[in-house]
C-alpha cells in the first residue's frame, strides 16, 4: 500500500468514526440502559458462546475437556446449574432494566414477563447443556455403563423444578409483609439519594427486590453447602462435580452479587471493577495472603549428601550379572495428563517388551510437570524387589489418567475465590498430622491424587530409604524458582552446594524439612494459572515461589545432561559402559510449515511477544537438548575426561574411538495425528485408548530400537 493509499484510508477511517460517534448520540438512552446493564449482558453471553470458545477456537486444547461429563449424574448436574444461571442472569437484568429509572433518571422501560424470563433463561441454558450432552455421549457409555437419555432426562427434571421453585418463592416472598418490612429497615439506613431504586414512589419495596434479595441468600447457602459436600478427598472412585458446574455457579453468584453491586454502585458513579481490585489488593497485604506448599519437620530423616546419589546407583544396577553395567536414564517430558499418561504407558510398556532387567536399570527419572505426575505413580507402585509387579502396570496408567480437573474446579470456586475477593478469613485450614494447611486448588489436587495412590503418605524422606535400598530409581521433578530463575529439583537425593548457580534442590534449600510427594509433583507440575505459584509454609531463610518446570527445560533433558557428565566423570563410573537415555516426549514434533500466512498486525502487537514466549519453549529447547546430547556422546566415546588432553586431541582428530561409554539416545515422542493431545488435567476415554494404541504404533514403527534393547536386557 503506497503513502497516498495510507493517507486516503485513514481519512475515510476517521471521518467513519466520527459519524459512528453521532449516531450514537441519538441512541443515548439505550447505552446507558447496556451500561447499566453490563454485568448481565456479559454472564448471557458467556452462557452462550462458553462452548463455542472452549471448543472451536485456540484454546480447545485447554477448555474442551470440561464438556466432557463422565456420568448421568454429572450431566443432572450441569443442565440444573446451567437453568440456574440462567435463570440468575435474567432476573437481575429484569430488575435492573425496571427499576433504572427510579435509581439513575432515565425513561422507564417495561419489564420482562414472567413467563417469557423462564423462556430466556432455558434459551441461555441450551448451549452448554446441549455441548456437555454431545460431547460426553460416548464417554457416559463407556466410563458409566449407562444410557445417557437418562442424564437428560433428570437433567431436565432438575431444571424443571429450579424454576417451578423459584416461581412459587418468588411469588411467596414478593407477598411476604414481614420480609418487606425486615428490608425496608435495612434501606433507611442509608440516605435517601442511596434509597432510590429500592423503594419505589409509594415508599414500598421496588419491583423483585424481596425476590432477589431472597434468591442471593439461596445461591449463598448452596454454595456454602457445596464447599462441604464436594470437597476433594483422598478416595478413590467417588462421585466428583464436575468442573463444568464450578464455572457455572461462580457465574450464578458473579451475576446476582456483583450485577447488585453495580446497580449499587453506579448511582455514585463509583466504578465496580476498580473497587473490586482495591479491595481485592488491600485483602492480599492487610491479610499476608499467598499461596503454601507444606513443607514439615522430620527429625529422623539424615538428609543425604551431594556425593550420595552417584553411590546409590551402583544399588539399582547391582541385579546385572555382567561387569560392564548398562544405566537406563529416563527424561519424562511436561504436557498435563496427556504427558503423565504417556509417562506410564511407555514405562509400563517397555517392562512388557523387555522383562523387569530394564526396570531395575533405571538410575534415576527427571520428570517436568505432567510427566512428574506419571512418575509419581509409576513409583508408586514399586515392589521390594525393584520393580512393579505385572499386575500393577494396567493400574499406573489407570491412576496417572485420572480426572483431576474437577479438584482443580472446587479449589478455583471456593478458597480461591473467596482469598480473591478478600474474604480469606472464611477459609478453614485443612488439618493433617497436627500440621495446619492453607487449601487452595493446588492442595485440592494433590487430595484426589492420593486417592489413586497406593501409598498415600510418602514422603521425599520415605523414598530416600527405598533409594538406598536400591528399590526404586531416583525421582527428580523439575521445578523453576520464581524469583530468580533457577531449576529447583524437588527430589529425595540432594545434587548441588548452595554457591551453585544453575540449579537447587529442595534437600540444600530446606534441609530440616520434608514434603510429600503429591506436593513435589504438584510444584513440578504447577501448570500456569491450573495450579498457583507457592512457596513454603514453614518461614525460612529462602521464601522462593515455585513455577512449572517447563519453564526452563519442558523435558528434563537439562538435569540429565549435568548429572550424566558428573556420573561419568567420577571415579565410581568404571563399571558403566553404556548409558541409554530414555527421552518421553507426550506430543509429537511440529511440522515444518509449507507456508506462513501471518497472523494480523493488530493481534501481533498485543500477544505477540506472549506468542513468541510460548512457541520458542519447546522449539528451541529441543534443538538445545539435541546439541548437548550429541556433545556428550562424543565426549565420552573415548572415555576422555575433562583434565585428559591427549584423549580428547586423538578423538578430534578420529571420531572412530569407542573405547568410552556409549550413550544410546532413544526418544519416544507420541506419534502424530492419533489425537489432538488436550493440556488439561482432563482426558476423555477416547483420549486414553489413543495413548494405548499409540504406543502399540511406535512399538511397531520402531522394532529395530525394540530388538536392540532385548539383546542389551535379555531374559
Amino acid at each position: 500500500m503506497n503513502k497516498r493509499q495510507q493517507v486516503f484510508n485513514g481519512i475515510v477511517l476517521w471521518l467513519g468514526l466520527a459519524f459512528l460517534g453521532l449516531m450514537l448520540q441519538n441512541f443515548y438512552s439505550v447505552l446507558q440502559y447496556i451500561f447499566f446493564l453490563r454485568v448481565p449482558i456479559i454472564v448471557g453471553l458467556l452462557l452462550l458462546f462458553l462452548p463455542t470458545i472452549s471448543v472451536n477456537t485456540g484454546l480447545s486444547a485447554m477448555l474442551k475437556n470440561l464438556f466432557v461429563l463422565r456420568a448421568n449424574n454429572q450431566l443432572v448436574l450441569v443442565i440444573g446449574g446451567t437453568v440456574l444461571a440462567g435463570l440468575s442472569t435474567i432476573q437481575v437484568f429484569d430488575i435492573i432494566l425496571y427499576n433504572s429509572h427510579l435509581r439513575f433518571d432515565v425513561p422507564q422501560q417495561q419489564g420482562i414477563p414472567e413467563l417469557l424470563q423462564y423462556l430466556i433463561a432455558i434459551i441461555l441454558s441450551l448451549p452448554i447443556a446441549i455441548k456437555a450432552t454431545q460431547l460426553s455421549k460416548k464417554e457416559i457409555e463407556e466410563a458409566d455403563h449407562s444410557w445417557e437419555g437418562w442424564g437428560i432426562i433428570f437433567g431436565v427434571v432438575a431444571g424443571a423444578l429450579v424454576l417451578i421453585t423459584a416461581y412459587f418463592a418468588r411469588k411467596f416472598f414478593e407477598s411476604n409483609q414481614v420480609l418487606e418490612k425486615v428490608l425496608l429497615k435495612i434501606i433507611a439506613f442509608f440516605p435517601e439519594r442511596i434509597q432510590r431504586g429500592y423503594i419505589d414512589g409509594n415508599s414500598n419495596l421496588s419491583y423483585g427486590i424481596a425476590g432477589i434479595a431472597v434468591f442471593s441468600i439461596f445461591l449463598l447457602i448452596v454454595y456454602g453447602l457445596g464447599y462441604f459436600i464436594f470437597k476433594p478427598r483422598s478416595i478413590s472412585n467417588r462421585f466428583e462435580v464436575p468442573a463444568l458446574f464450578y464455572i457455572i455457579l461462580i457465574l450464578s453468584i458473579m451475576v446476582v452479587w456483583v450485577g447488585g453491586i453495580s446497580f449499587f454502585n453506579d448511582v455514585s458513579r463509583i466504578p465496580t471493577l476498580l473497587l473490586f481490585l482495591v479491595i481485592s489488593s488491600a485483602s492480599y497485604t492487610i491479610f499476608k495472603i499467598d499461596h503454601f506448599y507444606k513443607i514439615y519437620s522430620k527429625n529422623n530423616w539424615l538428609k543425604p549428601t551431594e556425593e550420595k546419589w552417584i553411590n546409590v546407583i551402583s544399588q539399582r544396577l547391582r541385579n546385572q550379572q555382567s561387569e560392564d553395567k548398562t544405566l537406563v536414564v529416563v527424561c519424562a517430558s511436561g504436557g498435563g495428563i496427556q504427558a503423565s499418561g504417556w509417562t506410564t504407558k511407555v514405562l509400563t510398556g517397555l517392562q512388557q517388551e523387555l522383562g523387569s532387567k530394564f526396570t531395575q536399570a533405571i538410575g534415576w527419572i527427571s520428570s517436568v510437570s505432567g510427566g512428574s505426575v506419571g512418575t509419581m505413580f509409576y513409583l508408586d507402585r514399586f515392589g521390594d524387589q525393584g520393580y512393579p509387579e505385572e499386575n500393577q502396570l494396567k493400574q499406573i496408567f489407570k491412576s496417572a489418567t485420572e480426572d483431576s480437573l474437577d479438584a482443580t474446579g472446587w479449589g478455583l470456586a471456593y478458597p480461591d475465590l473467596l482469598r480473591f475477593i478478600g474474604l480469606p478469613f472464611v477459609i478453614p485450614k485443612e488439618q493433617e498430622d497436627d500440621t495446619a494447611t492453607e487449601q487452595d486448588r493446588g492442595t485440592a489436587i494433590e487430595i484426589d491424587w492420593k486417592g489413586e495412590m497406593k501409598n498415600p503418605s510418602a514422603s521425599l524422606g520415605s523414598w530416600s530409604e527405598k533409594i538406598d535400598q536400591g528399590i526404586i530409581p531416583i525421582p527428580i521433578f523439575n521445578a523453576t524458582l520464581v524469583e530468580d530463575g533457577r531449576r529447583f529439583l524437588v527430589s529425595p537425593m540432594t545434587f548441588s552446594k548452595h554457591e551453585n548457580c544453575k540449579s537447587i534442590d529442595f534437600n540444600t534449600l530446606y534441609p530440616e524439612y520434608d514434603i510429600d510427594v503429591t506436593t513435589a509433583a504438584r510444584l513440578s507440575a504447577t501448570f500456569p494459572y491450573v495450579s498457583p505459584v507457592c512457596r513454603p509454609s514453614q518461614e525460612s531463610r529462602w521464601n522462593y515461589h515455585i513455577g512449572d518446570g517447563g519453564y526452563f527445560d519442558n523435558f528434563g533433558i537439562g538435569t540429565s545432561i549435568e548429572l550424566l557428565d558428573q556420573l561419568l566423570e567420577s571415579a565410581q563410573s568404571h563399571q558403566i559402559k553404556k548409558v541409554i537415555l530414555l527421552q518421553i516426549n507426550a506430543f509429537p514434533d511440529d511440522e515444518n510449515p509449507e507456508k506462513e500466512k501471518g497472523a494480523p498486525g493488530w493481534q501481533m502487537e498485543v500477544i505477540g511477544s506472549l506468542l513468541a514466549l510460548l512457541n520458542v519453549r519447546s522449539s528451541t529447547q529441543n534443538e538445545g537438548n539435541t546439541l548437548n546430547i550429541e556433545l556428550l556422546t562424543d565426549k565420552y566415546k573415548c572415555g576422555y575426561k575433562h583434565d585428559e588432553q591427549e584423549k580428547m586431541l586423538q578423538f578430534l582428530k578420529d571420531k572412530s574411538c569407542q573405547k568410552g561409554v556409549e550413550i544410546m539416545h532413544i526418544p519416544v515422542k507420541f506419534p502424530r495425528g492419533k489425537i489432538n493431545p488436550p493440556l488439561s488435567w482432563q482426558l476423555t476415554q477416547e483420549q486414553k485408548e489413543a495413548i494405548q494404541n499409540a504406543w502399540k504404533e511406535w512399538k511397531t514403527s520402531n522394532y529395530e530400537i525394540i530388538s536392540e534393547l532385548k539383546k542389551i536386557f535379555p531374559e
